[in-house]
């Protein structure tokens, strides 16, 4: 008995999922010791901000259904990224922690988390433009 077609797609295409997930986490890890560079001066192990990114995908991931439960339309999806957005903050002064081993406060962590967030935008456009020059490309010689 062979592998149908249909199957291998499929196992390749959950496969490519997996490595931009991984992908996705260990370049968010190292935004996020950039940014708590910025703002606090040093940087952090790299564990650690790899620990604060998953914590906070999971506990976002959380408070977002949770919210999704209470509110619905563009409410909700603004209070999830307010959701969102403070509970990173609150991961990343639980997690990543300054020289002397305290807490860096919850302002300096929102401030962290919004210089994250500001990265990840800008990643975000260069990759949208590079991708609509390459896809666009590919598509006026069609």
């Amino acid at each position: 008995m062979g592998t149908s077609t249909l199957a291998a797609l499929a196992g390749m295409g959950l496969f490519a999922i997996v490595v931009m997930a991984v992908v996705g986490i260990l370049l968010a890890a190292l935004v996020l010791s950039v940014a708590f560079r910025l703002v606090v001066g040093y940087m952090p192990s790299y564990l650690r901000a790899l620990g604060a990114v998953v914590l906070t995908w999971i506990a976002a991931a959380v408070a977002m259904v949770l919210v999704g439960m209470v509110t619905h339309g563009s409410a909700g999806g603004l209070l999830s990224l307010l959701v969102q957005f403070l509970v990173g903050a609150a991961v990343v002064n639980y997690l990543l922690l300054a020289q002397n081993g305290s807490q860096i406060g919850y302002g300096k962590a929102c401030v962290v988390q919004l210089i994250y967030l500001v990265i990840f935008i800008v990643l975000a456009v260069i990759l949208a433009a590079l991708a609509a020059v390459f896809f666009g490309g590919m598509l006026a010689h069609a």
